[in-house]
């Protein structure tokens, strides 16, 4: 049986990794429909960092009822799990940057 504690890193770490989808299809719709790829890539990546800041903060409230350490896991754990997003967004974003301008061009041609 999972503790109450297992059970909000579980949750956590869900929320912080909701952030990448999230960013990704905020982009991915915006540059389809807009052409313009520099300035929502920018909110894309400041939409993520939100997401992870958010659930560390909420981290820092929850988990220092359990103890120091655990609180100090998480704030590494969620450290980690965001610059991981981050960096797999900012490439994921580069490599698809060409398609998503030709369905940009698609769709005002259409």
């Amino acid at each position: 049986m999972l503790s109450e504690a297992d059970l909000n890193i579980i949750v956590y770490t869900l929320f912080l990794l909701s952030g990448l989808p999230l960013s990704y299809r905020y982009a991915a719709f915006m540059v389809k429909h807009t052409g313009m790829v520099i300035p929502h890539f920018f909110i894309s990546v400041m939409l993520n960092l939100c997401v992870g800041l958010l659930g560390i903060v909420g981290w820092i409230f929850f988990a220092p009822r359990i103890s120091i350490y655990f609180t100090l896991g998480g704030i590494y754990l969620g450290s980690g799990i965001t610059a991981l997003s981050l960096f797999i967004l900012i490439t994921l974003l580069l490599i698809k940057r060409k398609a998503l301008l030709k369905s940009f061009d698609h769709w005002i041609t259409s």
